[in-house]
């Protein structure tokens, strides 16, 4: 009797876990094999290159496909563990997939999605479950692994090793006090103008460029080596 791997089953569960808590409900066949691959790549993007889903991946016809998901998804079905129907819409078939009450499911944490790459996930759930095209297009031409893909080859997920979330930013210092004046008289000078046009929508339009001025001024006065580096403590409030 055919076995599901976990790692493919935990994927497709996973995937289908967030599509219903993102509240879209059913989604056809090839939404359902993207939304793996999505999440193979966001896997990939911070476990060295590795999927999630143990999928054998090549490009077919127009995008990625994996036989083994196919017969993965088709065992769960068979078996209950994923819903599903089936029905003609014109003189084409198609087949609807979702998650049930129970089980739950395996969360995107318990397949190695965590932090940004799970948030970035289902947003791309919440985006694109519920339109094919988009999708196509997001996955066909935004995704690393798709740009160097040759039809009837595997695709390599390699290519995504390193490529995680950007390292949080660094604080700069500045020893030169001349610079912290310049760069207080500079802050003010874009408070008041945002106070000028705030509540002018026309206006702020028209002149949006004087804070761009004001914002690459800054900059231009931090730019430059310090042979000191001296912490600066200070309190901001939004409002």
């Amino acid at each position: 009797m055919p076995t599901v791997p976990a790692p493919l089953q935990n994927a497709v569960l996973a995937v289908l876990r967030e599509v219903r808590d993102a509240g879209v409900g059913r989604v056809n066949r090839t939404i359902l094999f993207k939304l793996v691959y999505l999440l193979d790549c966001l896997h990939a993007e911070t476990h060295e290159g590795e999927i999630a889903s143990g999928s054998d991946w090549y490009f077919h016809s127009y995008g990625p496909y994996a036989v083994n998901l196919a017969g993965g998804i088709d065992e769960l079905a068979g078996r209950g563990m994923v819903q599903s129907m089936s029905g003609e819409h014109g003189d084409k078939e198609f087949s609807l997939y979702w998650l049930g009450e129970f089980p739950q499911g395996p969360s995107l944490g318990d397949v190695g999605l965590v932090g940004t790459a799970a948030a970035r996930f289902g947003s791309l759930v919440r985006k694109f479950a519920k339109d094919l095209g988009q999708l196509l297009d997001y996955t066909y031409f935004k995704t690393l692994p798709m740009h160097g893909a040759k039809p009837g080859k595997r695709i390599d997920f390699g290519v995504l090793k390193g490529a995680g979330p950007a390292a949080v930013h660094q604080h700069t210092t500045i020893a030169d006090h001349a610079k912290i004046l310049r760069l207080a008289t500079l802050a003010e000078r874009l408070g008041q103008s945002y106070a000028k046009g705030q509540g002018n929508a026309r206006a702020l339009a028209a002149h949006r460029p004087i804070y761009d001025r004001a914002f690459a001024m800054a900059m231009a006065e931090m730019d430059g080596d310090d042979a000191e580096h001296v912490a600066i403590p200070f309190r901001a409030q939004l409002t």
